[in-house]
């Protein structure tokens, strides 16, 4: 079965969501690391904790998770027109990390 130049534009199209949201996940995980040489905030001040998480890490979580949502769903959606089964697993691998992430922050919560 031959895919429609539509098809291979939405591939294409998910593959870069995908990279995105790996990218500003890791972007988003490092800055947080090295938020207190690049911005002076310290861990544990809650003020300035607050603010930076509310303005810069939630909005940046957000749009990761959102992104891997729409990834693995249209991966799902198509997973008979798209052929390539390497292609899709790797746009799911792709995203998952992101999903990973936010389940691990969640069962976290609940633990402690």
């Amino acid at each position: 079965m031959e895919l429609t130049q539509r098809h291979i534009k939405k591939i294409k199209w998910t593959t870069r969501m995908a990279f995105a949201s790996l990218g500003i996940l890791i972007l988003a995980l490092v800055i947080n690391e090295f938020r207190e040489p690049l911005f002076g905030i310290k861990k544990g001040y809650a003020p300035h904790n607050f603010g930076y998480n509310f303005t810069f890490f939630l909005p940046s979580m957000l749009i990761v998770i959102g992104l891997g949502f729409v990834v693995i769903g249209l991966a799902i959606k198509h997973w008979k027109t798209w052929t390539d089964l390497n292609k899709k697993l790797i746009l799911i691998e792709l995203s998952f990390p992101a999903i990973g992430i936010w389940i691990f922050i969640i069962v976290k919560m609940f633990i402690y």
